[in-house]
């Protein structure tokens, strides 16, 4: 009998195999959840290294009435769903399936915090994954899926566990994010104040800005992209990353452009990131983007503690071990940052 892999090993797949060298298939047609509740002798033949997950940690998914394995290295989890729709889910090899990037955002919203599901949600929606491995870095990748079409899924799978702290943590998710630190810049400002955040509305991440003929000139192309952007304050905050920002000429002729275009630009770096006292100072330079109308008081202790949760939950610091994919991966095919 076919298997559904969910949850934990399905969200170590979408991040150690890269969608640029994928080859699974998404399915077009509702999967009946009868159809997925392999006996146990059937999951141990499975070739996870092909796979691309670890064998000793598998999740996988059957109907509320299966069959529950009691090994240490399965874990099953029940659904009285009586099928997957169409194109949740993608076949990795016959008879192997793999939930896909909506559906695992839903099923490790509950399993993980609130903000655990805010930032998995902007790695999904984002430009950007982490490794499988507990690795610092991240690498780069078209997006895996979006907020409207998490939105749309959660519509269609209703009575199902975890859609409600999935919808929560939804609402403070932003398309557009290209790296762990832009996340952490993103949370950290449009976060509500009880949560830790700066409660300023919602920002649009890598808003692309139309440029006029003298700004074209001064940059070679038709478009600048801003990291968070404000458009109706027409105000931006970027993030200086050491890697993405070594051509100091072309990104100060970028921000003249922007600059003509009647833009105001910041600029954050690593540093400013890490201490508290430095990222209140430069936040406070956006006083005309507007509050959130639920924003109170500031606790600064509570966003103290906020920044070091995301600093974590993005791995800043944590080191290289271990391979970081799953599977084969070209060289050069992969954009790299550790």
């Amino acid at each position: 009998m076919s298997i559904l892999l969910t949850h934990n090993t399905a969200l170590e797949r979408l991040r150690s195999v890269p969608p640029q060298v994928d080859k699974a298939k998404t399915v077009d047609e509702p999967l009946p959840v009868a159809d997925v509740g392999p006996l146990p002798y059937e999951i141990t033949h499975l070739d996870c290294q092909a796979l691309g997950v670890c064998p000793s940690h598998l999740h996988h998914l059957v109907s509320k009435d299966a069959f529950r394995s009691k090994s240490e290295h399965l874990k099953t989890h029940r659904t009285s769903l009586q099928e997957i729709p169409a194109g949740l889910v993608r076949e990795v090899v016959p008879g192997v399936y793999v939930a896909g990037p909506e559906l695992c955002f839903i099923q490790m919203a509950g399993t993980v915090s609130p903000l655990g599901a805010v930032v998995l949600g902007h790695e999904l929606c984002g430009s950007y994954s982490h490794f499988a491995k507990f690795a610092s870095g991240f690498y780069e990748r078209p997006p895996l899926t979006s907020v409207e079409k998490i939105e749309k899924v959660i519509q269609q799978l209703k009575g199902m566990r975890g859609l409600s702290h999935a919808q929560k943590a939804l609402r403070w998710v932003r398309d557009g994010s290209a790296s762990p630190m832009e996340t952490v810049v993103s949370c950290m400002l449009g976060l509500p104040t009880p949560m830790g955040g700066f409660g300023l509305v919602p920002p649009t991440l890598n808003y692309e800005v139309t440029l006029d003929e003298a700004a074209q000139r001064i940059t070679g192309t038709k478009t600048a992209r801003i990291d968070t952007a404000y458009e109706s304050a027409k105000c931006g905050l970027e993030y200086d990353g050491k890697e993405y920002h070594r051509d100091a000429v072309r990104d100060r002729q970028r921000r003249e452009a922007l600059s003509h275009e009647g833009w105001a630009i910041y600029v954050i770096d690593l540093d400013e990131c890490l201490d508290w006292e430095r990222l209140r100072d430069k936040v406070s330079l956006l006083d005309t983007i507007p509050r959130q109308r639920s924003a109170g008081e500031v606790d600064e202790k509570l966003r103290r503690d906020l920044l070091k949760r995301l600093l974590r939950a993005t791995r800043f610091g944590v080191g290289m071990n271990g391979v970081l994919f799953g599977v084969p991966v070209p060289h050069g095919k992969v954009k790299v940052h550790l």
